[in-house]
């Protein structure tokens, strides 16, 4: 009787004992997974996710309908919408040539629209006036990161972003134009549900 009850005994003890390491091992889990650890990997991955709602560009503005030139104050416009055209972006039909008077200059008259091949780029549509995408910054040299907490749930990351040229760059203003990146603060934060997150970009 007395072996019956030991082994009794034996078996509620690893029984109680297999429960109280598992809930200890669970306990650890969660409070590891709670712990506000940040690496390169993880803030490079929170920004390539904000970066994909959040994308940082530069824009160039386009006529469109009817649209006139003179031949010689605008060479560098017509270049860029011929190139457009040539490129599949535009349409470009000559509606009328008009030769200035008492001048060896001449006003072309265009009918200008855009394919469905621009639409990708399009950020704001009026009548006579498109803004496209002229130049779009993405993750460049990784390696170069620089991250810090600033906090218990928050960080700061510097990132260098390299310039991606578009076709419609040519109608654009270069904002920065001796250099072939910009550096670039975001600003993260650390939930126990999302996990880290970008909050701000400067």
């Amino acid at each position: 009787m007395r072996n019956v009850m030991t082994r009794k005994n034996i078996i509620f003890d690893n029984i109680l004992w297999n429960i109280s390491f598992f809930v200890i091992l669970v306990l650890n889990i969660v409070a590891c997974g709670d712990k506000a650890t940040l690496s390169d990997d993880v803030a490079l991955n929170s920004i390539e996710e904000y970066l994909k709602s959040n994308p940082i560009y530069e824009t160039a503005n386009i006529t469109i309908g009817e649209v006139k030139f003179s031949v010689k104050k605008d060479k560098k416009n017509i270049k860029a919408y011929k190139e457009l055209e040539e490129k599949g972006y535009l349409i470009l039909n000559l509606v009328k040539q008009k030769k200035k008077f008492l001048s060896k200059d001449s006003v072309l008259t265009y009918e200008a629209k855009l394919t469905d091949k621009a639409r990708p780029y399009v950020i704001k549509q009026k009548k006579e006036t498109v803004t496209l995408k002229s130049l779009e910054y993405k993750l460049g040299d990784k390696e170069q990161t620089r991250f810090e907490l600033t906090g218990k749930h928050s960080a700061k990351a510097v990132i260098t972003l390299k310039k991606v040229n578009t076709d419609f760059s040519i109608l654009g203003y270069d904002k920065n134009p001796n250099t072939n990146f910009i550096t670039k603060t975001f600003n993260l934060s650390y939930k126990k549900n999302k996990g880290w997150t970008v909050t701000k970009s400067k």
